[in-house]
């Protein structure tokens, strides 16, 4: 072990042969340790060393370097010296702390010996009258130690760096076993959700039925007999169940999405924008609604899917004109891999707070009374527009009115 010592008061030995009691006690010592120890005087002389130093390092050194006398730094770096080719510049060091400069020197080196390469740690320290303890000590078993102790520390990050990628193996597949089982259980969901939706709206339907009917048999048949606020009462109810009927079916068509999956295909958008203004035909008539548009791309898509987008937005339009004649222009620009759809309208317009929450079920941005609707055309022409790969969204032009904008995929 390296010998530590900071300002060691150590008589100094005159030589090997000084038989002065206090020199012979701390020869004594120094012969009791294993490390090669060598007392140098404040010029750096040689002035006592161990028999661990005469045998490792003088013997080793031709049997004639390094013994009592000598100045040590002469014969460092002589040919026969062990440290002249291990370590050559220790003597920078450790004259620094015969100086005073330094408070400790420590160099580790190897060396090959008769066993075989060994290592050793070279240290110089202070004395308090002057001088230095200088040791050289064999750390091999210590450096083997530590050797195997930074074995077993790669070991172990190996072994640790396995089984993450053991699991990192696993997990894929863990992954895709609750990937599927979670879409299993999505699609039963979805499944019970569209019966339950089919069930539901065929049993409203007609109590509904029934009641426009028997409200329309009162008014026919008992009109004269009820009051104004009567007849008041019989209108509002009328209007509910309509508008009640109407909700059902709008979300019919909104579930019934989820029950195919669309039929893609080349469609003719200029086809599908003529069929929505033939179905809107009275609607358009009614509010001598403007309708322009250019000529439209043929896209890959479902027409009955696409044809509910043209109508809902077209009948938006129509509806949200405000007191102004309904003017809606339609039109299409390619872009590198789609196509973008615009629907331009002079009416309302929508505020900023409601550019997206308009795209979400039963959001309505004006008054009921004022322009009743389901709240749900948006939600559909949504659904689709995903369904067909694009998005869809709305801007709100610096002229007013609205500005109805979504993309299709353009074909190959």
């Amino acid at each position: 072990m390296p010998v530590q010592m900071q300002s060691i008061v150590m008589p100094i030995v005159a030589s090997t042969y000084d038989d002065a009691p206090e020199t012979i006690a701390c020869q004594n010592v120094l012969d009791a340790l294993n490390a090669q120890i060598a007392i140098l005087d404040r010029n750096g002389i040689i002035v006592a060393a161990n028999r661990a130093w005469f045998r490792e390092v003088a013997a080793q050194s031709g049997d004639r370097l390094f013994r009592i006398g000598a100045h040590y730094r002469n014969d460092w770096s002589c040919n026969q010296s062990i440290f002249a080719d291990v370590a050559p510049d220790a003597p920078t060091g450790i004259e620094a702390v015969l100086r005073g400069e330094r408070s400790s020197f420590i160099q580790e080196y190897a060396r090959q010996t008769d066993e075989g390469e060994r290592w050793f740690r070279l240290e110089a320290l202070p004395l308090r009258q002057g001088g230095a303890v200088l040791s050289n000590t064999d750390i091999t078993a210590q450096q083997a130690i530590e050797a195997l102790n930074r074995l077993r520390e790669q070991h172990q990050r190996l072994q640790n760096r396995v089984r993450r990628r053991r699991r990192l193996a696993h997990a894929p597949r863990q992954s895709l076993r609750l990937l599927i089982e979670q879409t299993t259980r999505l699609a039963r969901a979805n499944t019970e959700l569209q019966q339950f939706t089919s069930i539901v709206s065929h049993e409203l339907r007609e109590p509904l039925r029934m009641v426009s009917s028997f409200l329309d048999l009162l008014r026919r048949h008992y009109g004269e007999q009820l009051d104004e606020r009567a007849n008041e009462y019989i209108t509002y109810a009328h209007d509910g169940a309509l508008r009640m009927q109407s909700l059902i079916e709008k979300l019919l068509a909104y579930a019934r999405l989820d029950q195919h999956r669309p039929a893609m295909r080349p469609v003719d958008c200029n086809d599908v924008l003529a069929r929505a203004i033939g179905m809107l035909q009275v609607a358009i008539a009614e509010s001598r609604a403007e309708i322009t548009f250019d000529s439209l791309p043929t896209v890959l898509g479902d027409d009955v899917e696409l044809g509910l987008v043209f109508r809902n937005l077209i009948s938006n339009a129509i509806k949200f004109c405000g007191d102004e004649r309904p003017r809606i222009h339609i039109g299409a620009q390619r872009r590198v891999n789609e196509w973008l759809f615009m629907f331009r309208d002079h009416g309302i317009g929508v505020s900023a707070s409601d550019a997206e929450r308009i795209f979400d079920m039963f959001v309505r941005g004006q008054s009921r009374r004022q322009y009743p609707g389901s709240g749900i055309g948006l939600a559909i022409c949504r659904k689709v527009i995903t369904r067909h790969g694009g998005r869809i969204w709305v801007e709100r032009p610096a002229d007013g009115g609205s500005l109805f904008c979504f993309t299709l995929p353009a074909l190959p």
